[in-house]
């Protein structure tokens, strides 16, 4: 259900006096479950010579399929078989930078999620790309305006944490409450091995893996993008 309409009539009231009435429009939409898949071949001599080859390859492949999921979350288009990434739902907000610093366009985002989708912004992100141009964000004396560059600890951006992900769209960010999205994981990864065609009689194996899920983000103005960095 997604909630486009959010009324708050909560007041103080005299022992006996009415309640405010609260209203919420509420929409039922679906979210398909989608398929990741990859795979790739090998050889029962690889499989038998080498111990590691089998728990490597699906290491690697486990990888992969997080990798993409993770790309289907952020920009996926929705057509089939694709997920609908955050920033392709239909109702999120948006700012564009302009000619402001990236520290204003990403505080004018927080306030947006704040103000607007009445929701707790918890979470900023943005591509490597951007992010190291924010985070090495200098005075004019020198000094990087957040932090020596040996301290540790989560990066964070007006006290939010910040993830990056090559996934993200170069020169876009995102700041949005992640407690309005959800990911339900239908079937988790799962890895196996079959022959393809003549594989058994050439000693081919292949190994494959998949996992299925689908996503949904049910306050679109929880989520605003940063377009312009």
């Amino acid at each position: 259900l997604e909630e486009s309409t959010f009324t708050n009539n909560a007041a103080e009231a005299a022992e006996g006096a009415q309640f405010g009435e609260a209203a919420f429009v509420l929409t039922e939409t679906t979210s398909t479950v989608r398929k990741i898949a990859v795979g790739v071949p090998t050889t029962d001599e690889q499989l038998a010579d080498e111990p590691m080859v089998s728990g490597y390859l699906a290491d690697r492949l486990e990888f992969m399929l997080r990798q993409r999921l993770d790309s289907q979350l952020l920009v996926g288009n929705g057509s089939a078989p694709n997920l609908r990434g955050v920033l392709n739902v239909s109702g999120i907000q948006t700012t564009a930078k302009g000619s402001d610093p990236t520290f204003d366009a990403a505080y004018t985002a927080l306030n947006l999620v704040q103000s607007t989708g009445r929701a707790e912004p918890s979470i900023f992100i943005f591509h490597p790309n951007d992010w190291a141009a924010i985070r090495t964000t200098r005075t004019s004396d020198g000094l990087y305006i957040l932090g020596n560059p040996s301290e540790s600890g989560t990066p964070r951006l007006w006290g939010l944490p910040v993830v990056t992900s090559t996934a993200c769209t170069e020169n876009t960010g995102i700041c949005m409450d992640t407690s309005f999205s959800i990911l339900a994981e239908r079937e988790g990864i799962n890895i196996a091995t079959g022959f393809v065609d003549d594989d058994f009689s050439k000693g081919r194996v292949h190994v494959r893996g998949t996992l299925r899920a689908a996503f949904a983000v049910t306050r679109p103005a929880a989520v605003c993008s940063i377009t312009g960095i």
